[in-house]
């Protein structure tokens, strides 16, 4: 991206002495740029990394490639980003990881990067990253990591040939913010558009998609809902908050600019409040004030039914864009009733009875036809609803309206009073099973979907706890149902397909849940887990970039310890795998002979102890002759 720089004012006459500008601590300038100019770590990861693969997918014309995005999870916590654009030589790779403020960038206003210092937002939450480069049929893998003086240190562990496409992939250990990047992902991808992120995880996924579905009243460079709430600018895919006294709309929205319209700090989170981006902002509003009209006006009337633009129009006369569209919108209200409909309405653990000639729009709302006698099975399958309302309408009133046939149900769908001995049958309010589609929920009730149980047949059914529709009393998993599908989604490989049900608490004290057969899903785990579990596991725990040197230098040296070693880390255990057994509390016996192997290496070849890892992986046939001499120069 193209940065603007104030002209040079300043004229020198004269012959005098002048010095260089000189920089100081480099540890000191890592830590201030990749410790302290982020306030969100995990976005500003997520947002850098991100915005490397999309400029050099455009630098390859591969913008309709996909680039690989890994979100942590709970058995595999790491995350990667593999694109498929240029790749980077050694010279570059060097460059770009160990440097600051280096950047080709500056002079393109179809490229996102410009400060050249995002490739060293990783070390704002790990010591060390991998980097693998895929240039030219050559596959480089390097470790990035900070050295004792805290110093960015950049070293090639292996080269070899390879196949794959160009690219580059970053990838870094993150333990224990599983959430935060689940978080921040969604907020980073949200409205991204240009390249195509292939994310691994359905809920990050979903939830950006639903956020995108939200704005109902969309144009060319502006998306906005009628709820209150802040304006947003984005420019080259990231996101920044247009201060209050700029924002014009208040509502929740988003206006679109071009890349160098909008100043911003170094940290890519805030824009700078000059007089460019001001004017840019106020400019923006205007040109979106003068077309909302008519843009109004334009796609109301582009859909098909009269019960699809009574709804857009619903929703545009709500709130602050209400206020903003200046365009007669009753016009395309839905007829009356002769005679008044009934509809029931949950809010607030109440539910209120009343009658309306009007048809009721907006969400959360459904529209059954009317049979008499249905009124307590409403009531009931209410109770379990946070806000929902429900209309009735008889055959004549489906007409008078013009509701589109297709959204009315049937009200014999809505699940029957169960048996209260709850023996035979459970009442469907009570058991329910964990929903596979993993999108974003404004509800916890929605995580889950009513099902019918015949406790007396002697099917094994996996169950956790819920308690108004939350989680509880899970010893391994968070009380997340997200974290807790996409665990069990990791787990297939080792037990296969699992159903889980949730049963609220009320019910697990009844005779017929007691005499059923159920199984916790803690229980249920541990029990397959032990099935699949070896008498011993190998977990390494040492240095693995110099796991990775001795493996290299195994076929170099005459010394059966490497080879030892290196036929160790390649069957050691998966970390995934050890990290299952471990959380659930599985007494497996620990084998320690890989890292026993690790530490004789060590101990009988001290050159490990003078030199670090990226003198010797560039250096890899002279320290094999060292080795093989015996230590001895």
């Amino acid at each position: 991206m193209k940065l603007e720089t104030a002209p040079q004012d300043v004229a020198v006459h004269g012959n005098f002495e002048t010095s260089d500008f000189k920089v100081g601590d480099i540890a000191f300038i890592v830590d201030m740029f990749a410790d302290k100019v982020y306030s969100y770590k995990e976005r500003a990861i997520i947002r850098e990394l991100s915005c490397n693969a999309h400029d050099s997918h455009i630098m390859a014309e591969t913008e309709d490639v996909p680039f690989d995005v890994h979100i942590p999870t709970q058995l595999e916590p790491y995350f990667s980003i593999r694109d498929y654009g240029t790749g980077l030589s050694d010279r570059e790779v060097r460059e770009h990881y160990a440097g600051i403020g280096i950047s080709t960038k500056r002079d393109n206003n179809s490229l996102v990067g410009c400060y050249g210092i995002g490739t060293l937002s990783p070390y704002s939450l790990a010591d060390s990253f991998t980097v693998k480069s895929y240039k030219d049929g050559v596959c480089r893998n390097y470790s990035c990591y900070r050295n004792e003086l805290r110093q960015p240190v950049v070293s090639l562990l292996t080269e070899s040939e390879t196949n794959e496409d160009n690219g580059v992939e970053v990838s870094l250990t993150v333990q224990g913010h599983v959430y935060e990047f689940q978080k921040a992902a969604i907020h980073v991808f949200r409205f991204w558009e240009g390249t195509l992120p292939d994310i691994n995880d359905n809920h990050v996924v979903e939830t950006c998609k639903q956020q995108r579905e939200k704005y109902v009243f969309t144009g060319e460079d502006y998306g906005m809902s009628p709820d209150w709430g802040k304006m947003v600018a984005i420019m080259g895919n990231i996101t920044y908050t247009i201060p209050e006294e700029l924002d014009e709309f208040q509502c929740d929205g988003y206006l679109k600019f071009e890349l160098g319209e909008l100043n911003f700090d170094s940290g890519r989170e805030n824009l700078t409040m000059d007089d460019k981006t001001k004017e840019a902002i106020a400019d923006k509003f205007d040109e979106v004030k003068s077309k909302l009209s008519d843009e109004a006006t334009k796609q109301i009337e582009a859909l098909s039914t009269a019960w699809e633009r009574a709804n857009l129009a619903d929703s545009l006369k709500l709130g602050q864009l209400g206020r903003r569209i200046k365009t007669d919108l009753n016009k395309y209200d839905l007829p009356t009733t002769h005679e008044e409909m009934i509809y029931l309405k949950r809010n607030w653990r109440v539910t209120d009875k009343g009658e309306t000639s009007k048809l009721p729009l907006g969400e959360n709302i459904s529209y059954y036809k009317f049979k008499p006698r249905f009124q307590t099975r409403i009531r009931s399958w209410l109770k379990d609803q946070d806000r929902h309302t429900i209309v009735l309408l008889t055959e004549k009133q489906i007409s008078q309206t013009r509701i589109d046939p297709e959204i009315i149900e049937d009200l014999d769908h809505l699940p029957k009073i169960g048996n209260s001995s709850g023996y035979r049958t459970v009442d469907n309010c009570k058991v329910y099973k964990l929903s596979n589609n993993d999108r974003w929920r404004a509800k916890t009730r929605d995580n889950w979907i009513e099902d019918e149980v015949d406790l007396k047949d002697d099917e094994e059914r996996v169950y956790v706890e819920i308690n108004r529709f939350e989680v509880v009393g899970q010893k391994w998993f968070t009380n997340n149902p997200s974290q807790i599908r996409s665990s069990v989604e990791d787990l297939k490989e080792y037990i296969g397909d699992v159903k889980v049900y949730g049963v609220k608490s009320v019910l697990l004290k009844s005779k017929g849940f007691q005499n059923g057969n159920w199984i916790s899903l803690d229980k249920y785990l541990k029990r397959e887990m032990t099935k699949v579990a070896p008498k011993s596991i190998s977990k390494f725990t040492e240095d693995s970039n110099m796991a990775q040197l001795f493996c290299s230098l195994a076929d170099m040296v005459d010394d059966e310890r490497f080879s030892k070693f290196k036929n160790l880390y390649k069957n050691r255990d998966d970390y995934s795998f050890c990290k299952v057994l471990d959380n659930l509390d599985m007494e497996v016996e620990k084998s320690d002979e890989i890292n026993i192997a690790y530490k004789e290496i060590i101990d009988n070849h001290q050159i490990f102890d003078i030199i670090d890892r990226s003198t010797a992986t560039t250096n890899l046939s002279t320290v094999a002759k060292y080795i093989q001499v015996g230590d001895q120069v």
